[in-house]
């Protein structure tokens, strides 16, 4: 199986990550770490792509929800800024370690 580098490992977490969080179910995010970091080459780039991708995917989610409407976000980040600050780490820390365990579990496939 080939390997992907970091942009790529990142475009497909984003990709994907996008697509699950529309679902509403945003314990699915998991999935796009898991794949994006089975693709990558080594442990570094899985878990940046995973970490960055779906910090990237929340970014995109809210701006999604900003454009849709505006007063309403602007009000709820006015009251829950440091909530929606430690959701971001959170989700950046679902993407690591979602990542890690996608590029892991590969390592232990490709050893078989």
């Amino acid at each position: 199986m080939k390997k992907l580098g970091f942009l790529p490992c990142l475009l497909i977490t984003l990709i994907i990550g996008v697509i699950l969080e529309f679902t509403k179910i945003w314990q699915l995010l998991v999935i796009a770490g898991i794949i994006g970091g089975f693709l990558a080459k080594n442990a570094k780039t899985a878990a940046l792509s995973g970490f960055l991708g779906l910090l990237f995917t929340w970014g995109v989610f809210f701006l999604a929800n900003y454009m849709k409407l505006p007063c309403s976000f602007t009000i709820a980040f006015s009251n829950l800024s440091m909530f929606l600050g430690i959701g971001l780490i959170l989700i950046s820390l679902l993407g690591l370690f979602s990542a890690l365990i996608g590029y892991f579990s590969a390592a232990l496939i490709e050893k078989q």
